[in-house]
């Protein structure tokens, strides 16, 4: 049976998804990290979301947890503090993630120019929803 279907995942009751989410802030708590300091979302936009959805082959999304260092703006630079990020790939039936790379046919384009990850999104607590 394959496993890397479109009906993937289930929908959450709002007691379940509040739990998991209160366990999360209350664990940064634990370890000293405020509330304001705390990253606990990322948005995206949905054309961005789309353009992976859209993929030849694509089924569903692959979130990867990553981390980079940042300014307090959340602007990659190498002296900043280490930051937890999300990157969305693209994912086939096979459960592969779909990249420029993988895609190529005999293109003359720079592979490492693509578009198959989508990062860089809007973290909370900076931008929240009001």
């Amino acid at each position: 049976m394959n496993t890397f279907t479109k009906d993937a995942g289930r929908f959450l009751k709002k007691a379940e998804s509040d739990a998991m989410t209160d366990t999360y802030r209350a664990r940064k708590r634990e370890m000293g990290i405020k509330d304001d300091e705390c990253v606990r979302s990322e948005f995206f936009g949905l054309d961005q979301v789309m353009q992976l959805l859209n993929k030849p082959g694509c089924v569903g999304l692959r979130i990867h947890q990553a981390k980079r260092r940042e300014d307090g703006t959340g602007t990659p630079d190498e002296s900043g503090s280490l930051k937890p990020r999300v990157l969305l790939t693209a994912v086939d039936e096979r459960g592969r993630d779909i990249t420029a790379r993988s895609a190529q046919t005999g293109l003359k384009d720079d592979p490492d120019d693509d578009d198959s990850t989508l990062g860089s999104g809007y973290t909370c607590p900076q931008h929240c929803g009001q």
